[in-house]
C-alpha cells in the first residue's frame, strides 16, 4: 500500500523534502523546566551515525530490523526526540538518508529517525498480518521499549518519551496501531498519509470486494518474498499470512467477503479503537486466528497530521475523514489536509480521450483510473507542514505550524494541482435531485455490456443522468454526496421469488454508482476523482458516496453515472443469472459549495 503506484509492480512510500543548511547545527536542546533527563545522557560530542539493529519481541518471538539514523551531531548533555519511518505495502526500511531526504532534514534539526521493517517485510521475520495488534502491534510495542535508551533521548515532564511518527498507507497504519496497542500510549505526535480507517470497507465496501486492488495487494506483498534471491532460487512459503490469503481467495471464488475474513481485517483498523467494540470469531477453515491480546479501548488524545488523497481509489477520501473524526472527538491537536495523489493505478484511456472525444456518443471506455496529480493542497507543501509539526510538537518550537499551515485548523480541501479551498467542517449532503426511474438498469453480465454503450444510448437508458448545468460563475462539489434508493426487481416479485444458490448467481443485483462530470463542449463523463460507491442488493440503500472535491466550470454537467461493471471490481460484478435487469429510483443529495461555506479561497 503505497502513495502512487505506476504498475502493478511496487508498493513504495516515497516522502521527500528539502535539506536544511547542510547539518551544521546539532538541532538539540539542553534539558527545560518541561523536560525529564533521559535514561542515557550524552556524555561527549560526536558526530551521529547510523545503523542497523534487530529487535526481538518477547511476546511474539519475532525479530524487528530497523535502521537508526542518530542526529547529524550529538552534543553532551542536550536531548533529541524521536521520529518513526515506516514504509508501504510491499516496501522495506530506508537504509541511507542521502542530502534532500526528509530523514536527513530531521537528522539535521536533531531528531533520531528509527526507519522499520514492517513485519514479514525486508529483513523482519514472520508473516505479513496486515497491522495485527497480536503480532505487528507487539512487534512495535517492543521496538519503542527498546528505543527508551537510545543516548540522550528527550522525555516529557513525567518520564514519557518524545516520539513521533510518519508514513503513508502500510506506513500510515502502524501509526495508529502503535499508539492504540502500547498500553502506555507513548505514542502522541502522529502523521499518517493515505490510511485506512476500516479495513473491512475498504477492501469490501457495501459487501463489494474491491477485487482490482485486492490483485494488486496480493502481488506487491509478495513481491518481497523474492527480493534479494539468488538465480534459481525458489522462496519457501508465503510472505503473507494465511488468513489473508485464504480471505482472498475466497471471497474471489464466491464473491463474498468471508466472515473470519470480516473479523480479522476489522480487528486491524482503527476504526477498531475508535468505536471500542470488539469484532466476532475467527473461524478460519486454515489460517490461524488472533487471541485479541489489545483491548477496544478506550484511547487518549493524540496530535494527528491527517492527510489523504481524493483520487486515492484504494483508502479514500472517506477514511481520511473517519480517522480525522476519530482523533479529534479524543481531544488533541487533529488536522485534516488533503492532496490529488494516493493509491494510483493508471491503468486508463485517458491520452486517448482527446482524439477519441467526438465518438464517446457512440463507445463508453471505462478506466481503471486516471493519473494522480500534486502531493500539495494547493500551494501548502505537505512535507514542510509535517516537518512543522514535528518541530512544534516534539521540540516546543512555538507557532512552527501556523507559520507552515496556511489554513490553520480548518480542513483543506485539494479541488486540483495548485487549486484548494478551506472549509470549516466537510459537508455531508446537500442540494438534493431525484434519480429517474422510467428504464430498468442492467446488472451482471448485460451490466458489463451496457457499461461500454456510448453516451447517447446510455442516457436514453438513464445509466447516464444529468442532474445540473452549471451556471455562471462555476461551482465548487466538495465534501460527501448522500445516496438514498431503492432497488427492486423489475416484477417486485424477485426478492420473494428466488432463493440465493451458491456462488450467488441468483437474488444479487450489484451496482457502482458515482458522480459524473462532462466538461463544456466535449462528449465524455468522467468519474469525479475516480470514485465510485457500491450499490449491491434489493431494498432500500442510504449510505455516504465516497467523497470528492473539484471546481466545476460554467456549461459543465453534474450527473450520476450507473455502471453495471467497472475495472476497479474486475472479478467481482454481479455473477446472477436470473435478474439481469432491475428497477432503481431515489436520491441524491450533492454537497455544493455555498460562499458562506468556504472559508478561504486559493489556498
Amino acid at each position: 500500500m503505497s502513495m502512487r503506484i505506476p504498475a502493478l509492480a511496487g508498493l513504495v512510500l516515497l516522502l521527500s523534502a528539502c535539506s536544511d543548511d547542510g547539518g551544521s547545527s546539532s538541532g538539540g536542546g539542553p534539558l527545560t523546566a518541561g523536560e525529564s533527563p533521559p535514561r542515557v545522557a550524552v556524555t561527549a560530542d560526536r558526530a551521529g551515525t547510523s545503523y542497523r539493529q534487530e529487535i526481538a519481541s518477547p511476546v511474539t518471538g519475532d525479530t524487528t530490523v530497523v535502521q537508526v539514523f542518530e542526529p547529524t551531531q550529538l552534543q553532551a548533555g542536550k536531548t533529541y526526540p524521536l521520529v518513526l519511518q515506516g514504509h508501504g505495502y510491499g516496501g522495506s526500511r530506508e537504509t541511507g538518508a542521502p542530502d534532500g531526504s526528509f530523514i536527513k532534514r530531521l537528522n539535521d534539526a536533531g531528531y533520531y529517525v528509527i526507519s522499520i521493517d514492517q513485519r514479514g517485510f525486508g529483513e523482519s521475520s514472520g508473516t505479513v498480518r496486515v497491522m495485527d495488534p497480536d503480532y505487528e502491534g507487539q512487534n512495535l510495542v517492543a521496538l519503542l521499549d527498546w528505543a527508551e535508551d537510545l543516548e540522550g533521548l528527550r522525555r516529557r515532564e513525567n518520564g514519557e518519551m518524545y516520539v513521533g511518527s510518519y508514513g503513508g498507507s502500510y506506513g500510515g497504519m502502524y501509526q495508529f496501531l502503535l499508539f492504540g496497542a502500547d498500553p502506555k500510549h507513548r505514542l502522541r505526535v502522529i502523521a499518517p498519509d493515505i490510511t485506512p480507517h476500516d479495513l473491512v470497507y475498504a477492501l469490501n465496501p457495501h459487501e463489494v470486494i474491491k477485487s482490482g486492488w485486492a490483485l494488486v495487494l496480493v502481488a506487491g506483498g509478495e513481491a518481497s518474498n523474492v527480493t534479494g534471491l539468488t538465480a534459481g532460487e525458489i522462496p519457501v512459503g508465503l510472505n503473507q499470512d494465511e488468513a489473508i490469503v485464504e480471505t482472498l481467495v475466497q471471497g474471489a471464488l464466491t464473491n463474498d467477503f468471508p466472515e473470519a475474513g470480516r473479523n480479522f481485517f476489522a480487528y486491524h483498523s482503527v476504526r477498531y479503537f475508535c468505536d471500542g467494540v470488539a469484532p466476532g470469531p475467527q473461524d478460519f477453515m486454515f489460517a490461524t486466528p488472533d487471541t485479541f491480546l489489545v483491548p477496544p479501548g478506550p484511547i487518549p488524545a493524540v496530535d494527528a497530521l491527517i492527510t489523504q488523497g481524493f483520487r486515492d481509489t484504494l483508502f479514500n477520501f472517506n477514511d481520511g475523514l473517519r480517522n480525522y473524526e476519530c482523533m479529534k472527538a479524543r481531544g488533541g491537536d487533529v488536522r485534516l489536509l488533503t492532496h490529488q495523489s494516493g493509491h494510483i493505478l493508471p491503468l486508463s484511456t485517458e491520452a486517448l480521450e482527446g482524439p477519441l472525444d467526438p465518438f464517446y456518443a457512440a463507445l463508453t471506455l471505462p478506466n481503471f483510473q486516471d493519473a494522480g496529480g500534486s502531493g500539495a493542497c494547493g500551494s501548502i507543501d505537505l512535507p514542510d507542514v509535517r516537518f512543522a509539526w514535528f518541530e512544534e510538537k516534539l521540540r516546543g518550537q512555538s507557532g512552527a505550524v501556523d507559520t507552515a499551515l496556511a489554513t490553520g485548523s480548518d480542513v483543506c480541501l485539494s479541488l486540483a494541482d495548485d487549486d484548494a479551498i478551506a472549509v470549516r467542517s466537510v459537508k455531508r449532503g446537500g442540494e438534493g435531485f431525484e434519480i429517474a426511474a422510467e428504464t430498468p438498469q442492467l446488472s451482471g453480465t448485460l451490466g458489463a455490456l451496457g457499461s461500454l454503450l456510448g453516451n447517447g444510448a446510455r442516457e436514453a437508458m438513464l445509466a447516464t443522468q444529468p442532474l445540473r448545468t452549471v451556471e455562471a460563475g462555476g461551482a465548487i462539489l466538495a465534501g460527501v454526496p448522500l445516496l438514498d434508493v431503492e432497488v427492486t426487481g423489475l416484477s417486485g416479485l424477485e426478492m420473494a421469488a428466488c432463493a440465493t444458490p451458491i456462488l450467488q448467481l441468483g437474488c444479487d443485483p450489484i451496482l457502482f454508482v458515482g458522480v459524473g462530470r462532462r466538461a463544456a463542449g466535449t462528449e465524455r463523463w468522467d468519474l469525479v476523482d475516480d470514485q465510485l460507491t457500491t450499490l449491491r442488493g434489493f431494498g432500500r440503500h442510504t449510505l455516504e458516496m465516497t467523497g470528492i472535491a473539484e471546481r466545476f466550470a460554467e456549461g459543465d454537467q453534474i450527473g450520476l453515472l450507473v455502471f453495471g461493471f467497472h475495472p476497479q471490481f474486475p472479478v467481482t460484478w454481479s455473477r446472477d443469472l436470473l435478474v439481469p435487469a432491475l428497477n432503481l429510483s431515489g436520491s441524491v443529495q450533492l454537497p455544493l459549495l455555498a460562499p458562506g461555506e468556504i472559508v478561504r479561497e486559493g489556498v
